[in-house]
């Protein structure tokens, strides 16, 4: 959706050019313009940081500094370093897509009433809530469980334990 609109496409009956529009209305900073400008949207470049964060916490190669740190190369990361923004990315991502999702479920089943807002309808509001929204409370949820194996598999053991 986002890489849609800012290659210049349509997605839910808005272009492009229109949410650099509602941005700019909006008081996006000027990075964020520049970047949208040029096709990049900021939140999927920021979705792409996430993935590499999430992919740390479950590989092996998460718990060792890159060779290209030359003066770490090798050394261990330290259990914080990986595990902050991971749990607060999970206390934050995971209730507000959840939530997000039962919001949406509700305005599908017309509980709620739903503003078309910057849309040109409803229907395109709902349609977009249901992949943002969806996307925040799947990733919150894989980064909480992510969290929590590299919280397990990085704990100090004590030594007769491992006899």
């Amino acid at each position: 959706m986002k890489l849609a609109w800012a290659s210049g496409g349509t997605f839910a009956g808005v272009t492009g050019a229109e949410m650099i529009e509602k941005s700019k209305e909006n008081g996006a900073s000027g990075l964020w313009l520049t970047l949208e400008g040029w096709g990049l949207d900021p939140t999927a470049l920021l979705a792409a940081l996430g993935v590499f964060l999430l992919f740390g916490l479950v590989r092996p190669w998460g718990q060792v500094f890159p060779r290209w740190t030359l003066l770490l190369a090798g050394r261990r990361v330290p259990r914080w370093l990986p595990l902050t923004p991971a749990l607060i990315g999970a206390g934050t991502l995971a209730p507000y897509g959840v939530a997000g999702v039962c919001g949406a479920a509700l305005g599908t089943a017309g509980v709620l009433h739903v503003p078309k807002g910057d849309f040109p309808s409803p229907a395109d509001v709902l349609l977009v809530s249901w992949i943002g929204l969806g996307a925040f409370a799947v990733y919150g949820v894989a980064l909480a469980l992510a969290a929590r194996s590299y919280w397990v598999r990085t704990r100090a053991r004590c030594a007769e334990n491992l006899a």
